[in-house]
């Protein structure tokens, strides 16, 4: 399994739709990843993200299971999704350097590889190719996201 399979099965209508990223990398092409990455480990309960925050990261899921949860009235907090082993978060900041929108906490212990926009940088400049497929990449997970939310046609 690559670090970045997605699978959500509640897709509109798409039971078995699976989007997979950086499929196919070389074991050094995920050493140079790494390289550029800060490895967090987490437990149960922690908070990985605030929302609110200013930060140009995206996280991959190494281990474990995190959720991207918003804030409500008085103080409650809804669960917006469920992020698993293998996906990313924190996507939509690291194109727009924007507040974050949701808090993310974990579920259960596990790791994350938090890259930032300079290490991205980094990578770009040794290898142009790996930085281009991360970015379409992302992009697919984004579109991906975007049409589950919004599944009427624009």
């Amino acid at each position: 399994m690559a670090y970045f399979d997605y699978d959500d099965k509640s897709s509109s209508g798409a039971e078995n739709e699976r989007i997979t990223v950086l499929e196919g990398l070389s074991e050094d092409e995920w050493q140079m990843i790494i390289r550029n990455a800060q490895n967090i480990a987490f437990s149960d309960g922690d908070i990985l993200l605030k929302e609110g925050e200013v930060d140009d990261a995206v996280y991959i899921v190494v281990s474990g299971q995190v959720e991207v949860i918003g804030s409500q009235a008085f103080g409650r907090v809804k669960r917006i999704a469920t992020i698993d082993e293998g996906s990313v978060f924190g996507e939509v900041a690291f194109f727009d350097a924007n507040p974050r929108s949701a808090s993310v906490r974990a579920i259960g212990d596990g790791s994350v590889l938090r890259l930032s926009r300079k290490g991205f940088e980094q990578i770009s400049a040794w290898n142009p190719n790996l930085a281009q497929q991360f970015l379409f990449d992302l992009g697919s997970i984004l579109a991906f996201r975007f049409r589950s939310e919004f599944p009427y046609k624009i």
